[in-house]
Parts: C-alpha cells; structure tokens; sequence
C-alpha cells in the first residue's frame, strides 16, 4: 500500500526502515540531531520534526510552524524539489550526486538549510551521510506522489 508524501505516514515508514537497518547507519557512526523538514507546495507547507539518536530515528512528528527553535536545522525545499529527489531515490536506489541533500543544499538554490546556531548548521555536514541515507531508505517504499502516479519500489 503506498505512503504519501509528504505526511508524518511517510516519515515514519523511513523510520522503521531505519530500525531495520541498523547496522548500516551503526557503520556511519553516531547521529544526534533533530532535524525540520519543510515542503513548501503551492497552497500549503508541510512541516515535521525527525528526532535521530545513536543509531536511531525515536521520533517523528508534525510541526505546523516549524521554527528553528528546537531543532539544529530546516531543510526547507518546495514540492517540486522533494517529489525530484525521491523520483531520484527510487529509480537509483538512492540519491545520485546531483540529487543529494549536500548537492541540493549546497547553494541554498533547489534546497535551503536554516538554522539560527551555527553548531546547529555543522550537525547537517557533520551527519550529512546518514541524513542522506535515512531518506535513501525512500527506494523501498511504495510512495504516492501529489503529482502523478505512484513511484515504484526500487529493487532491495
């Protein structure tokens, strides 16, 4: 059955994935952050908060207003970009280089980063792969997209 993105479904679907997967995220090493997402569409923004520890994703919620304040950083893209990335994922089985958060984020252009404290802004480069990978884990869901049919499962 496909989840919907964005939704707190989807988010959370990754994060079973990523309970699933723990000797994988175990091998990049330890991930503390707590982690905005925003996904600016043309009449709405969906906003949530992903709470990572360890080798851990121990919480996901939806975070109307989502301000800086009590996260270490927003990743802040439009629909457009997100639905990219994750047709991105799925055809590759991951992000390629030009559809990484890093390649996305780098110039503030596709995707931005805000953060107000800058020990905040370093925790994205600092765990920039095991952010990558815990939305990687995105090519083995069944997603249903706001624009057109529902994108595949990529092969395990």
């Amino acid at each position: 059955m496909p989840v919907s993105f964005p939704s707190v479904e989807f988010f959370q679907a990754l994060q079973a994935l990523m309970r699933t997967e723990r000797e994988r995220f175990k091998r990049l090493g330890y991930f503390d952050a707590t982690v905005g997402v925003r996904v600016r569409a043309a009449a709405d923004c969906h906003e949530y908060v992903l709470r990572f520890e360890v080798f851990d994703c121990v919480e996901v919620r939806a975070a109307p207003g989502l301000s800086t304040a009590g996260v270490d950083f927003i990743l802040d893209g439009d629909l457009d970009t997100w639905v990219e990335m994750l047709r991105n994922i799925k055809a590759h089985g991951g992000a390629d280089a030009d559809h990484s958060i890093n390649t996305l984020t780098h110039l503030g252009e596709r995707m931005r980063v805000v953060y107000d404290d800058p020990d905040g802004h370093d925790k994205l480069y600092r765990f920039a792969e095991s952010v990558q990978e815990f939305f990687d884990l995105a090519a083995r869901l069944e997603i249903a997209l706001p624009m057109g049919r529902p994108a595949a499962t990529a092969p395990a």
